[in-house]
């Protein structure tokens, strides 16, 4: 999965992760590479469509056009890989490493506002910690592209969602305009706005594309009438 380049050095990884949980009995291996996750929010449970070729951004895309709850907003619990099931999806998380399978159960809760998942950074330098954001929120019009490349629905949702990832992303522009430093910060800086205006501007464009009314449908011809030749 593509990520953002670290402008630092990584640190060393000191990520103390939870002790695996009790083994289960391994479901068997899928035969095909999109089925349907079941999600269970506020007593209800959901049918979720997924592929093998999904990134958490593609993912948490279909689980909001079900819920109405926006991808930063989600908090999605019952993994058994890597970390157990306690541990929530990142917004950069792997999936191809989750172990997914069809009818896999899933829970979510709705995350309050400012206690949104953070993106886990290469380093914990303030310039990598908002380049990961930078990178999440490319991952995220990427997958509103693709979902509507494959004909996908949800128009007027769709058109909600980009309406609020267009403010998002204008307070993450603020962010970046506030990085100062060196020149190589500087020149970081650079890369992140040029970045950030980019998808902003396909922000803009899906925003007008999913306003715009559909084309009307082509007129069925007529039917000769009786007697007619």
């Amino acid at each position: 999965m593509p990520t953002m380049p670290s402008f630092f050095r990584k640190s060393g990884n000191n990520e103390q992760r939870p002790p695996n949980p009790i083994a289960t009995p391994a479901p068997a291996p899928f035969a095909k590479d999109e089925f349907d996750i079941i999600l269970s929010y506020e007593n209800q449970n959901y049918r979720i469509p997924y592929s093998v070729e999904f990134l958490a951004a593609d993912f948490s895309l279909q689980i909001y056009l079900a819920t109405s709850v926006i991808p930063s907003r989600q908090k999605i619990i019952g993994f058994e890989k890597p970390y157990g099931p306690a541990a929530p999806l990142m917004p950069d998380g792997d999936l191809s490493k989750a172990g997914m399978f069809e009818g896999m159960q899933l829970s979510m809760t709705l995350l309050p506002v400012g206690q949104e998942l953070e993106p886990r950074p290469l380093t914990p330098h303030y310039v990598d910690r908002i380049g990961a954001n930078v990178n999440v929120l490319t991952q995220r019009v990427d997958a509103i592209e693709k979902h509507l490349q494959r004909g996908g629905a949800g128009g007027e949702r769709l058109h909600k969602l980009c309406m609020f990832m267009g403010e998002a992303g204008m307070k993450l522009m603020l962010k970046v305009d506030e990085i100062d430093g060196d020149e190589n910060v500087k020149a970081m800086r650079k890369t992140l706005v040029k970045q950030s205006n980019a998808q902003l501007d396909r922000i803009e464009k899906l925003k007008s594309r999913l306003s715009s009314p559909p084309p009307p449908a082509p007129a069925a011809a007529a039917d000769p009438e009786v007697g007619e030749c």
